[in-house]
């Protein structure tokens, strides 16, 4: 739906799912819980199109959706400066207060003798207070959050991205306990889910460059990712290899050399696919250890077999993969280590050891006692 013709509004169903539950478990009566979805409604509604109406302001095309935690106003245009971006978040909790105002003016003018709208315009004023203080906390994501971080960024650059999760970590872990001291354990639980999302993006944000803050470049790895999708790789591998070139290093790059990776595997371009694998050995994803181990122990690269071994092993736990780190680590002269999974290998199906033996790969250990008491019976 469209409220303001500019800026369409979508409405999750579990946005009213989730408000019928509070509106529940605040009232106990179907009218109390009617209510307070109509309450929770408007005042998300209200402090979205704070964000959006604002993001107008600066050329931008905003959407809203109303989701089961509340709401979401994403936009697209330009550029925007620091200070722009710092607006159209603020301006979310201010709308926010606005609406606070306006209830306590109802309120302080006693024209409404209803008692339901009295009670009902009483919870709005009290909703919408309470909602923009907690909403101005400097915890991500929360709006506050937000702020913190487009202030420190501006001032700092990606350190200063950094050290806003830093601190709404803090933040969030201090009220989280504070709020399980006094019993508020709903409260408490919110700010706990808060401290773990702060401090798993601080994780990892620690290969982020400053690249990685450049919307074109991340708008250029989506099209690239979405291009491979619709089966265009020729036309996504020419983005990749762009956006390689233009980043150096950085989350971004990693996300580029990895698809690349991927197309040239497909592609049967093993030797190609190896060096992309192992140029980002370091930070590679779980979907492609197997693939770099798989390509190391072709290249007889056993170190890297060797440090992939139980990854790999434990993302995909067959006879070949087991077999393949027997063999690494007897050419590295590990006799205990190549013994242990040469018995993890045979426990898939039944292998002759003495044919196995006779491989070149276990010359180094096959006559070592600690590789041999592995097979005694």
């Amino acid at each position: 739906m469209k409220i303001i013709p500019r800026i369409p509004i979508y409405i999750h169903p579990f946005f009213w799912i989730f408000s019928a539950l509070i509106g529940f478990l605040m009232s106990q009566t179907i009218v109390g819980t009617v209510l307070w979805i109509i309450i929770i409604f408007i005042s998300v509604l209200v402090h979205e199109l704070g964000h959006a109406l604002t993001s107008l302001i600066f050329k931008q095309n905003p959407k809203i959706e109303l989701v089961a935690m509340g709401g979401l106003t994403s936009y697209q245009g330009k550029k925007l400066k620091y200070y722009q971006q710092f607006l159209i978040v603020l301006m979310g909790p201010v709308f926010g207060i606005l609406l606070f105002g306006l209830a306590t003016l109802i309120l302080w003018l006693n024209f409404i003798s209803n008692p339901t709208f009295l009670a009902t315009i009483k919870v709005m004023q009290v909703v919408n207070l309470f909602w923009s203080i907690v909403n101005l906390l400097p915890i991500l994501p929360l709006d506050g959050g937000q702020l913190l971080r487009i202030a420190l960024e501006a001032f700092f650059g990606i350190k200063g991205f950094k050290l806003s999760l830093l601190l709404g970590f803090i933040m969030a872990a201090i009220l989280a306990l504070a709020s399980f001291a006094v019993r508020y354990y709903l409260l408490g639980a919110l700010f706990f889910l808060f401290a773990f999302q702060s401090f798993d993006m601080y994780r990892k944000s620690r290969n982020i460059q400053k690249c990685d803050r450049d919307e074109k470049l991340a708008d250029t790895l989506t099209k690239a990712q979405v291009l491979i999708k619709d089966g265009k790789k020729d036309e996504a591998q020419k983005l990749l290899d762009d956006l390689r070139s233009k980043t150096k290093e950085g989350l971004i790059y990693v996300q580029a050399t990895h698809l690349l990776a991927f197309l040239y595997y497909d592609q049967k371009d093993r030797k190609k696919a190896y060096e992309y694998f192992l140029s980002i050995k370091d930070e590679i994803a779980d979907e492609a250890i197997c693939r770099l181990h798989e390509l190391a122990f072709e290249e007889a690269n056993f170190r890297v077999v060797k440090e992939l071994s139980a990854s790999s092993y434990k993302l995909s736990p067959t006879q070949d993969i087991a077999l393949k780190n027997a063999k690494a680590f007897a050419m590295l002269g590990e006799a205990k280590p190549s013994g242990g999974w040469l018995k993890t290998a045979m426990h898939f199906k039944k292998l002759d050891l003495n044919e196995v033996l006779k491989d070149k790969y276990f010359d180094k250990v096959k006559d070592d006692i600690a590789f041999r008491k592995f097979f005694k019976k």
